[in-house]
């Protein structure tokens, strides 16, 4: 009898070591993880014309619509401008960018330079503009759940952690969607207002940046589900008292016998 109980004891005690590396491995993956989702999400909130090689959306002519220099012309829209270029045999000829705005319009004098019509001012939906701000807001997020689970010692913080992780992934989603809403918007107005016309629509590689943030928040609110688990089931696990009631009660059944 003595033999089982120690052999309980020991496979409880490898069991709860077990448990506390699952734990520590598991917030170290989630912290790195809320990291680099905070990191990509300030990186996009900083892009275009801060950033200029981060930008949401790209339109681009095919055929040339200035007659004279007969170059390519793009348009590439960021969270804070718009840059327009004119590409003529691989080299950009002409840029000039308009920002810092939130919620901004295509100016008139910016489409002239490339040769671009003037209805291309409307063609992005200022409202879908200015929410792009929420790119720093849930960088911002990102940051306070990447502090909360670095303080995972306590419950209740484990819990607030969890919550705000869960919030910054909701966030993220719906930044996702407005993304994709205005590459549709701008696609669907470029076609309304130039019927026939060879513009080409693109996702702009910051879009793919918060694609990736966003996976990257769900595998966190994963991680720390699982750590709050694992440490739920660790506290549920019998204490060493226990055993010693066990043990206190073989020995009152052999004092009964003799």
């Amino acid at each position: 009898m003595e033999g089982v109980l120690q052999w309980l004891r020991g496979h409880l005690a490898k069991s709860q070591k077990l448990l506390r590396l699952l734990q520590q491995h598991t917030v170290r993956l989630a912290c790195f993880i809320l990291f680099l989702a905070a990191f990509l999400f300030l990186l996009v909130g900083l892009s275009l014309p801060i950033i200029k090689p981060i930008m949401i959306i790209r339109v681009s002519a095919i055929n040339s619509v200035d007659p004279v220099s007969n170059a390519i012309t793009e348009l590439q829209f960021g969270v804070w401008g718009v840059c327009a270029l004119s590409i003529l045999n691989g080299v950009r000829a002409q840029e000039a960018c308009y920002g810092l705005q939130l919620g901004y319009t295509v100016p008139t004098s910016i489409l002239s330079l490339v040769g671009f019509s003037s209805k291309l001012a409307n063609v992005a939906n200022p409202t879908l503009l200015t929410i792009l701000v929420l790119h720093l807001v849930n960088a911002a997020l990102s940051t306070v759940a990447l502090v909360l689970s670095l303080l995972l010692r306590s419950h209740f913080i484990a819990t607030i952690g969890l919550i705000v992780t869960t919030i910054t992934a909701v966030v993220s989603t719906a930044i996702f969607a407005a993304n994709v809403a205005l590459v549709v918007g701008v696609r669907n107005n470029v076609d309304s207002l130039f019927p026939g016309s060879d513009f080409a629509v693109s996702f702009g590689n910051g879009l793919w940046m918060v694609l990736a943030a966003v996976l990257l928040a769900w595998m966190a609110v994963i991680m720390l589900s699982a750590q709050r688990c694992l440490c739920c089931s660790a506290n549920r696990r019998p204490k060493p008292k226990a055993s010693r009631s066990v043990i206190s009660e073989k020995n009152s059944m052999e004092k009964v016998l003799f």
